[in-house]
């Protein structure tokens, strides 16, 4: 679904419709705006806010700043906004009262994985997730869901306006659909190649190679170590249950990881850190709906959401009036019943005894 401006669908109009770069360039921007990502932001999330302000910098000459709640803790995150000298910036140093009009980029209204409160309706909202109905009241939106990476929508929009693209944006968006898509292989669309050819001669791939691969402390080594002696396995869903982790980003990470076992379908993986639960699924079904299987299970306890593939969500402790411990375990018990998965199916992985 795409563009709208002003709450007025321009398919109603009997002029010709304007591309969806013209509505948003066409969008009466009076004042300072600020360009958030979704929590804890990905590579994807990251690059689009990038390119989104520059295109707008370009094109309109609007100030804008970006802005990220919870961390960057993703080693390849990290080394991506270090080494492009990405500027964005922790909600905690903005004043979000000094910006007239607000972006949300890879996320949308209402899906509990962004800072954006509920009473204030966002001017721009781009995605590539499910179109949610809270979108509708942007002022402007395009959520196109066949792509795989926002980032290959905004370097369309930027090859459309004919803007240069600098070389650390062009790495940082590369890099955004390199990770989003695992290297154009998980829920790749003719755009996302398109966008990625685009991008290829300019990006500096010394600095994609040391992003790729960066240092790791010793810290995540520890924290790997019990993430595979949680590791719960069945005959095609593998689930781990990691308790306190130190960033959001490992429990992505990890269910990335456990469905590349041989013969692993499914994939479910937990961590909390302080009061939030983070939970991702992933499966290798290309049919699947990991979206909507994600919106099932955390039913009365938390919000989520997702691709076919990937799916991703949280849950506030505090909230429920249990442990997390409790809740980890109803998550996970929920996983596997619709998955089909029998009872005591699922042992643990380095001890091949029956988890409790």
């Amino acid at each position: 679904m795409r563009g709208v401006i002003d709450g007025q669908t321009l398919r109603q109009s009997t002029l010709p419709m304007p591309s969806p770069l013209q509505q948003l360039l066409d969008l009466p921007l009076a004042g300072d705006l600020l360009i958030l990502t979704h929590d804890n932001p990905d590579p994807d999330s990251i690059s689009s806010a990038a390119a989104m302000q520059h295109l707008l910098r370009i094109k309109r000459g609007v100030h804008s700043v970006i802005g990220y709640s919870g961390v960057v803790g993703r080693a390849e995150n990290r080394a991506m906004v270090d080494l492009l000298e990405l500027p964005i910036v922790p909600l905690q140093r903005i004043d979000r009262n000094a910006f007239a009009h607000i972006a949300l980029i890879d996320a949308q209204p209402e899906t509990g994985n962004h800072a954006l409160s509920a009473d204030r309706i966002p001017d721009i909202v781009i995605d590539h997730h499910p179109l949610r109905e809270a979108t509708r009241r942007a002022r402007f939106f395009d959520v196109r869901e066949e792509l795989g990476a926002s980032a290959s929508l905004m370097t369309l929009y930027l090859r459309e306006a004919s803007v240069e693209i600098p070389e650390s944006l062009a790495t940082a968006l590369l890099y955004g659909i390199r990770s989003e898509t695992q290297d154009l292989v998980r829920e790749v669309s003719d755009d996302d190649i398109e966008a990625f050819e685009l991008l290829f001669p300019f990006a500096n791939w010394s600095l994609l190679a040391q992003i790729a691969r960066p240092r790791l402390d010793k810290a995540y080594f520890s924290q790997l170590a019990r993430a595979i002696g949680a590791l719960e396995v069945g005959r095609e869903i593998a689930v781990a249950r990691l308790g306190e982790v130190n960033d959001p980003d490992f429990v992505p990470e990890i269910a990335d990881l456990i469905v590349r076992m041989v013969d692993m379908q499914w994939g479910l993986c937990t961590g909390s850190v302080r009061e939030k639960l983070y939970v991702s699924i992933r499966t290798n079904d290309p049919s699947a709906e990991a979206g909507e299987l994600m919106r099932r299970i955390l039913t009365g306890l938390g919000s989520g959401g997702g691709h076919g593939m990937r799916g991703g969500g949280n849950v506030n402790i505090n909230s429920t009036g249990r442990s997390r411990a409790e809740i980890e375990l109803e998550i996970a018990s929920r996983f596997a019943h619709e998955r089909g998965a029998s009872p005591g199916e699922l042992q643990y992985f380095d001890k091949g005894e029956p988890s409790q």
